[in-house]
């Protein structure tokens, strides 16, 4: 919505939601609406003009005209006050909370470094701004006890706890062929590739499953995993079709295809297993210490919670900055693989260290608890008490962009946060209604 001050004649945009003022001088009661006003002269210029020659003559008392005198000889001595600089030092000053409320004389404008004059805010302009709910809270200290008692949402930080790696405590778990698998694999690949290996050489394939196979999945149900390792690796170990190896990878290997993946992907799951067997001695040891933790939270004994994190985490990162060993030594029967078998074992089985252990999830908790219990320790409350009344103090001052600063640094404990935030809102208030340079005003739609 358009308007035109009367006072000043400038002439801006407001919106229906804003404080009806004018930008460039504050007054509000000289504003006019400039559509009711075009409305307003349409109107009577469509009325007929009717003048009463009796009514025009003008009379001006001689009294009233001697007021206007004195008045005007006032407004210039008051300029030629300020060309001397006679307000050269007036500032705005806010009062204390105690008597923001009270009603306060409009400063004089005064000269901005630029030399246009500066347009200031009453203090009694800014105290009715402001409810007296909002007065009330601004000046109203909090006094944070120490200890304090943690809130609910802390409690279920410090008292969750993060299972140990499941990677780590559980067994590998493998699907097994049976012998009538293998020989239903050997018959069917025949019959479709129209190939036939021969009754004797189908039976030394039969023999090595019977051998290697079946005995690596007797070494598993045992829980000698390195063993079964062992044994499903020389049943990969096929004899060469017809002492052709060509004819051999180009026939043998690719009908046995579907259980040499089978087997490369059990031996891949043995692998990462025997992997993280490798490191589970430190991993139980970081969770031995963080097990630990827990019935001194109960005490809340921050300091030695503290500490104990401390050591706990240089334990975590001193395990995950260690080179991990991706190699598993595999058997010295594995050089008597077919090279192309060795291959396909080494890039597919090979473990993966990062997926065998991860100690992500144990990180993030002890972040949060540390963040937790060093915001509830002696120091640190006293600390923040201490700031808290420095802002304190620099609101009763007025200095509102200091005290919003220290308000704005305060993070902890959550009963102080709350009071801090709408403390901080009313500040925002007050700042925006208390803006010093007016020079350039902004039309907001």
């Amino acid at each position: 919505m358009k308007y035109r001050c009367t006072h000043c004649n400038h002439t801006f945009e407001l919106s229906d939601h804003e404080f009806q003022r004018c930008p460039n001088c504050f007054w509000t009661t000289s504003l006019v609406n400039l559509e009711e006003e075009s409305a307003q002269k349409e109107i009577n210029a469509s009325k007929p003009v009717t003048t009463d020659r009796s009514k025009t003559r003008s009379f001006f008392p001689i009294p009233i005209f001697f007021g206007i005198a004195v008045l005007g000889i006032a407004v210039i001595a008051v300029l030629i006050s300020i060309q001397k600089g006679n307000f050269k030092n007036l500032k705005f000053k806010a009062p204390l909370l105690s008597h923001l409320g009270k009603k306060q004389n409009m400063e004089p404008p005064g000269p901005s470094e630029e030399g246009s004059p500066v347009r200031k805010w009453s203090v009694d302009q800014v105290a009715k701004a402001l409810t007296e709910a909002e007065r009330t809270h601004l000046s109203r200290p909090f006094q944070i006890t120490v200890p304090r008692q943690v809130t609910e949402d802390e409690e279920k930080i410090l008292k969750k706890q993060v299972s140990f790696p499941a990677k780590l405590s559980e067994k590998p778990v493998i699907v097994p062929w049976k012998k009538e698998d293998f020989e239903n694999l050997l018959s069917t690949e025949q019959k479709s590739r129209k190939i036939q290996l021969g009754w004797n050489y189908e039976r030394s394939l039969n023999r090595i499953f019977e051998k290697n196979y079946q005995a690596a999945m007797k070494a598993f149900d045992q829980g000698d995993y390195r063993l079964t390792r062992t044994h499903f690796i020389d049943s990969l170990s096929f004899p060469v079709y017809r002492n052709n190896r060509q004819l051999y990878r180009a026939v043998v290997l690719v009908m046995l295809r579907p259980f040499i993946n089978d087997v490369i992907g059990k031996i891949a799951i043995l692998n990462q297993y025997l992997v993280g067997q490798n490191y589970l001695s430190e991993v139980n040891s970081i969770f031995s210490t963080y097990q630990a933790l827990f019935p001194v939270l109960e005490l809340q004994e921050w300091e030695k919670v503290l500490s104990m994190i401390t050591e706990l985490k240089d334990q975590v990162n001193a395990f995950e900055q260690k080179p991990k060993d991706q190699a598993v030594p595999p058997p010295a029967s594995f050089a008597a693989l077919d090279p192309e078998i060795q291959s396909a074992v080494q890039t597919e089985a090979s473990p993966k260290p990062e997926a065998a252990i991860n100690l992500k999830a144990l990180t993030v908790d002890l972040d949060l608890k540390e963040k937790v219990v060093r915001s509830n320790t002696a120091e640190e409350l006293t600390g923040i008490q201490k700031r808290y009344q420095q802002a304190l103090l620099l609101i009763g001052e007025g200095n509102w962009e200091e005290a919003r600063n220290i308000l704005r640094s305060i993070e902890f404990p959550p009963e102080l946060v709350e009071d801090v935030k709408t403390k901080l809102e009313i500040i925002d208030k007050i700042l925006a209604l208390s803006s010093l340079d007016q020079n350039q005003p902004t039309n907001k739609n």
